[in-house]
């Protein structure tokens, strides 16, 4: 069965699969932040604390995939000290 985030039929390639990780992991980022930050919730605020870091982290390492299959890392995330 096919996602229904696809828009062709071809098989993506490895690094796009990376790039596709990264992005629907970044969505996550984002929903977590917002229930991380929301005050309703107050049980579980260090758990969810830790869901949040933990989706950092697996982001991170997917960038790690792509720097090492050799995909150029961002200019805007290139570290700016010398």
């Amino acid at each position: 069965m096919q996602s229904d985030d696809s828009q062709d039929t071809r098989e993506m390639d490895y690094d796009e699969k990376m790039h596709d990780i990264r992005q629907k992991v970044d969505a996550i980022i984002g929903y977590v932040g917002n229930v991380k930050n929301d005050t309703r919730y107050e049980k579980g605020k260090r758990e969810i604390a830790l869901v949040y870091t933990k989706l950092q982290e697996a982001k991170m390492w997917a960038g790690k995939v792509l720097e090492e299959i050799g995909q150029p890392l961002p200019a805007e995330f290139q570290d700016k000290a010398k």
